[in-house]
């Protein structure tokens, strides 16, 4: 995790990752929280797909961790991409990198899609959808006093508090056909 940090700060500023430039902050900011996405996880083998990966968060620190994931880094930026092919090939990850908007890419068929800051919940069901596989979990990272989206299909699994002061829930989707719960 300490190389993935330390690329991380190397590169913040050039490619404008964050404004943190500490690793303990990086840590509590961003790793941690990553990590607590971990819990909704299956067993594996199983396809990962994080949306918007940026500067690798969260997918990467949940691919570190767990050696049975494979993961889809979707990045539609170039230069962040290169980043993430970069920490592929340091971090030696059993992941690609896709820089394509998600809307353009064929289905993935990903076991677990996670997603940081890049969109609404309900936003973000709809990108997913057609990338998961039947009983697929969406995990996300949400404000604590987020309401669970009502949507067909999706079934809330379970949620947890993480974070400094709890302000964050983990909200684990899963995905089945037929009405709501």
């Amino acid at each position: 995790m300490h190389v993935f940090c330390r690329e991380i700060l190397r590169f913040r500023k050039a490619l404008n990752l964050t404004a943190v430039d500490d690793e303990q902050v990086l840590f509590e900011r961003f790793i941690t929280p990553s990590l607590a996405l971990g819990q909704w996880i299956p067993k594996g083998p199983l396809i990962l797909l994080d949306l918007g990966s940026g500067m690798g968060i969260p997918g990467i620190p949940l691919l570190l961790v767990r050696s049975d994931v494979q993961g889809v880094l979707v990045e539609r930026r170039r230069k962040r991409a290169e980043f993430l092919r970069h920490l592929v090939r340091t971090l030696d990850l059993n992941a690609m990198v896709l820089d394509r908007d998600i809307r353009e890419l064929p289905p993935q068929h990903a076991d677990v899609c996670v997603a940081r800051a890049v969109a609404s919940q309900d936003q973000l069901l709809t990108m997913f959808e057609p990338h998961l596989t039947m009983n697929g979990r969406v995990i996300l990272p949400v404000p604590r006093d987020s309401k669970p989206v009502k949507r067909d299909g999706w079934h809330v699994l379970g949620e947890d508090r993480v974070g400094a002061g709890e302000e964050q829930l983990v909200r684990c989707y899963i995905y089945r056909p037929g009405g709501f719960t």
